[in-house]
């Protein structure tokens, strides 16, 4: 006891760590992410070129980026909270569960979700190609992308936030956080940004009860990849190469539009149906006497 009131007066206060934590995150997000765009090639001076980028130049940015998300985390992680960086979700003994939940949960929200625009006459699929080395190298790409959002959002800043208060009211918070974070990303408008904030709220679903990231991950690693490179939406905005070709036929507000099936009152109904289910299951569980993980001080 002696020792946890120690590392609380050692500490910033809650909001002062989020919020620096934000901004250093941002600023080192930036920095990488321009040295990794000289690294594979792409003009700094026309920032244009960015969303020219091959998938395998994306990835190596994503990578740098990824990488400035690390440093940061371990470095607060380790002076600013004075615990682990495994104690953020990182454990993986026994989550294989998990893991392959977040792909059955994506497979059946996108299966759901693009049968329903399908037979409503909404899109339609005009063709199909298959390239093995794009293919992976997207999958690393979504890999990336996963951990390193996940990592920021739910590992750092909703961990932090339900050492202080209500689980929910912390869950409202970060999702919140991860829907304004994509605010600049192509075709944004007011329904995607609900719906991610949605989205938000359903990867953080789960971590609230079990304070452990590979659900999260898993889900949203699938999430985006079932999403672009293999059904051949926009994911968030940005457009990949994939084994299905698509075109939308329909209202944006249906389709998604530009932005992807995130843009879509479709995804709403799916992700409020999925996010209910979730927390169903976690309460009746802890009926039966599975009691939530705390938070580890170590």
């Amino acid at each position: 006891m002696e020792k946890l009131e120690k590392e609380r007066k050692a500490s910033l206060p809650l909001w002062a760590r989020v919020v620096l934590y934000i901004i250093a995150f941002i600023a080192s997000t930036i920095t990488l992410q321009l040295v990794g765009m000289l690294a594979v090639g792409c003009s700094i001076s026309d920032l244009e070129s960015f969303s020219n980028l091959s998938t395998a130049q994306f990835l190596g940015v994503e990578l740098f980026g990824l990488t400035g998300t690390l440093l940061i985390t371990l470095l607060f992680r380790r002076y600013m909270d004075r615990k682990t960086f495994v104690s953020l979700g990182f454990s993986i003994a026994g989550r294989g569960k998990d893991i392959l939940a977040g792909l059955v949960g994506a497979i059946l929200l996108f299966g759901i979700g693009t049968t329903l625009l399908y037979l409503m006459g909404q899109i339609r699929f005009t063709g199909f190609q298959f390239d093995a080395a794009s293919f992976l190298v997207s999958f690393a790409l979504f890999v990336v992308v996963a951990v390193n959002e996940e990592m920021l959002i739910r590992g750092y800043i909703l961990n932090n936030l339900l050492t202080r208060m209500n689980k929910y009211v912390a869950l409202a918070i970060s999702a919140s956080i991860f829907g304004v974070l994509h605010i600049m990303n192509n075709g944004m408008d007011l329904l995607p940004l609900v719906n991610l904030i949605l989205a938000g709220i359903l990867l953080g679903s789960a971590y609230i009860f079990t304070r452990n990231l590979w659900f999260s991950i898993s889900l949203h690693l699938f999430w985006n990849f079932i999403q672009g490179p293999v059904l051949g939406y926009s994911v968030s905005g940005t457009h990949t190469s994939s084994l299905l070709k698509m075109s939308s036929l329909g209202d944006a507000t249906i389709t998604g539009g530009k932005f992807g099936f995130e843009g879509s009152i479709v995804c709403t109904i799916l992700m409020v149906v999925a996010i209910a289910g979730v927390f169903t299951y976690f309460t009746r569980r802890k009926g039966e006497g599975e009691e939530a993980i705390p938070l580890q001080n170590t």
